[in-house]
């Protein structure tokens, strides 16, 4: 038999009780006064008398009846006919009394069950005169008899093509049937207790809704499966037994996904008011806003840490549109987010911006925004952090750690100025004593024209050396602006140029001419590589390569920076904790472990990322990725 469809098993289930009362036992059938129809057949079984009722249930008009144009039968079933003849030779050779329940087909060939009951009349010489009595349609009645004839398939069919548990309970708490998805949970335990073998108790459930049962009424309720480690819905109906009495038909339901998902967003309504509560602990600031009604990116939901860092009232906020908060740049972003087409996307933008609040001096913040579902509309969850004295504490901790790398690199330098000052100081020696002399001859001008061009040629080596030094720890605020990244990474090796000669490392430089100009602050974004590259130079005490390489990926829009050296390599323990504040393997005197730290947090508020790869022995590969159009963010 195929797999009922969902539609099927809806209305088998609907049927299923009405089944189960009518498989136990059913009650004999009874009928009112008013559905028996009178006749009398004569000996040719043609009408002599009948109600008018009979011809409404053949179909036939009542004047062919009338007219015995048509017997009895005519009417009945070609397969009845035997049946009937036999039914009527019991009759006439037993007490007269004529019973017979059999099919007649109608004029639209339509088939009916009538059962006819009455008496044989004979003449004195017991010959056959007519039948005489009711007829009834009892054509519902053997459908119900036909299904019933059948229903031990019919109802294990329709239970076990369903997946909850189904089984039915005597008065006395005994199983007296399970499908197989029942089975399959616990097992057969037909005749067995029902609280027993079902919910592995050794008494009566106190949640038994047996009393309500009695009274032919329904019950529901749920019920954890400690064996089974599930939970289920138990619904009970009242079904009749054969003694009469009144047993339950039960339905086990598995709600235990149901369950979780409930315990889940318990949980997370918990989680939520806790996160609220943390948010406005640390100060930071969660908004919701949402175009509603006319107003573009409205407020909906502002907690407390996010009045106090703006300065209004929640009452204010929710008349109020974010646009009112935010400079139109950064409010252009979350318009685009708002904006976008598949919302499921969960697009997100994080940005460092001044804000200036309803009371006080500018502030600045730390804004991220996210696309998300309020009330099922498209909406931005955000986040606010006022990050002022943080960044007043980074600016100390780049500028220490700027000054650092200027206390090496003047070392560095005092060596590298020095050549060329003793230079120009052996041909000033030497131009004097050629001033010195009475007369000057042509020759002696010429070595002097060859002196001055010496001393300038050092002289302008030294003003180079220094402008590169002054150049790096010139001190200035935040500057965002389009810049060449070649120049950069040359300006950075130059100012390292000499301490890597002086180590006997090779520089090696290639910059793809495709690279877009770089929107960062040059002044840092070289910070960040003079840290990168002194750490690979210190790495090859004995010498070296140095790779800087730059390439531009149009398909993702970023660039990457390579930076692999041929040191000394970084061990697998230490890979993790290299970019750590304060982490180093140098020796106290020679570093205090900031270098990479600070790098890497210049990196990040360009909106990049930095990695290594090294092994020990075979020297290390950073890898700094930056979008083309980076800025400077969070």
């Amino acid at each position: 038999m195929p797999k009922p469809t969902y539609k099927e098993l809806e209305q088998k289930v609907k049927d299923l009780q009405q089944l189960v009362n009518l498989k136990v036992y059913p009650s004999p059938l009874h009928f009112s006064a008013t559905d028996l129809l009178y006749f009398r057949l004569n000996r040719e079984w043609y009408f002599d008398i009948f109600n008018q009722h009979i011809s409404e249930i053949t179909g036939y008009p009542s004047e062919m009846l009338w007219e015995w144009r048509l017997s009895w039968l005519d009417l009945v079933h070609g397969d009845d006919r035997e049946k009937v003849r036999a039914d009527f030779e019991r009759a006439l050779a037993g007490d007269k009394s004529f019973h017979s329940v059999h099919r007649v087909v109608r004029e639209d060939r339509q088939v009916r069950w009538v059962k006819m009951s009455g008496t044989v009349l004979c003449d004195d010489e017991d010959r056959f005169l007519c039948i005489q009595g009711v007829l009834i349609d009892v054509t519902r009645e053997k459908q119900i008899e036909e299904a019933l004839e059948s229903e031990s398939e019919i109802f294990a069919w329709v239970a076990n093509n369903l997946e909850d548990g189904i089984y039915i309970v005597s008065q006395d708490h005994r199983i007296k049937f399970m499908n197989q998805a029942l089975i399959k949970l616990v097992g057969n335990q037909v005749g067995e207790l029902c609280y027993k073998a079902l919910f592995g108790r050794d008494s009566i459930c106190p949640w038994s809704v047996m009393h309500h049962i009695r009274q032919e009424s329904c019950g529901f309720q749920d019920y954890i499966m400690e064996n089974l480690g599930r939970a289920f819905q138990v619904k009970s109906f009242p079904v009749k037994m054969r003694d009469g009495s009144i047993g339950k038909l039960g339905q086990l339901r598995d709600i235990t996904r149901r369950k979780l998902l409930q315990y889940e967003l318990k949980e997370f309504s918990l989680r939520e008011e806790a996160l609220a509560i943390a948010a406005d602990v640390v100060n930071m600031g969660v908004f919701i806003v949402q175009s509603y009604r006319g107003v573009e990116a409205r407020f909906r939901y502002a907690n407390d840490a996010f009045c106090r860092i703006t300065g209004y009232e929640m009452i204010d906020l929710m008349e109020m549109s974010l646009s009112q908060i935010i400079p139109v740049d950064h409010y252009q972003k979350v318009i685009e987010l708002l904006e976008q087409e598949d919302i499921h996307q969960h697009r997100a933008s994080a940005s460092e911006m001044s804000l200036t609040p309803k009371a006080g001096g500018p502030m600045t913040v730390l804004f991220t925004a996210s696309s998300t579902l309020y009330r099922g509309k498209p909406a931005i969850t955000g986040f606010l952090q006022d990050i002022t004295e943080t960044r007043k504490v980074q600016e100390s901790l780049y500028l220490s750690q700027r000054l650092a790398s200027i206390g090496k690199l003047a070392a560095e330098v005092a060596h590298e100025i020095n050549n060329p000052l003793t230079s120009v100081l052996t041909f000033t020696k030497l131009a004097a004593r050629v001033v010195q002399q009475d007369r000057l001859e042509a020759d002696r001008i010429e070595s002097l024209r060859e002196y001055l061009r010496h001393m300038d040629s050092e002289a302008n080596r030294c003003a180079g050396i220094a402008r590169n030094l002054l150049d790096f720890s010139r001190q200035g605020g935040i500057e965002v602006k389009e810049n060449d990244l070649c120049e950069i990474i040359e300006r950075t090796l130059d100012v390292l140029r000499h301490r890597a000669e002086m180590g006997n490392i090779q520089l090696r430089t290639a910059c793809e001419p495709t690279i877009p100009r770089l929107r960062c602050d040059y002044r840092r974004l070289q910070q960040a590589l003079i840290n990168i590259v002194w750490n690979s130079i210190e790495a090859m005490p004995e010498g070296g390569v140095l790779d800087v390489t730059a390439i531009f990926d149009q398909g993702s829009g970023r660039i990457r920076i390579n930076i692999r050296d041929t040191g000394t390599g970084i061990s697998e323990e230490n890979l993790d904790k290299i970019f750590e504040p304060f982490f180093t393997t140098k020796a106290e005197s020679r570093g205090v472990g900031l270098g990479l730290s600070v790098a890497y947090g210049i990196i990040r508020q360009h909106g990049g990322t930095i990695e290594v790869r090294s092994r020990p022995g075979e020297g290390a590969t950073f890898s700094i990725c930056l979008p083309a159009e980076a800025g400077l963010a969070a």
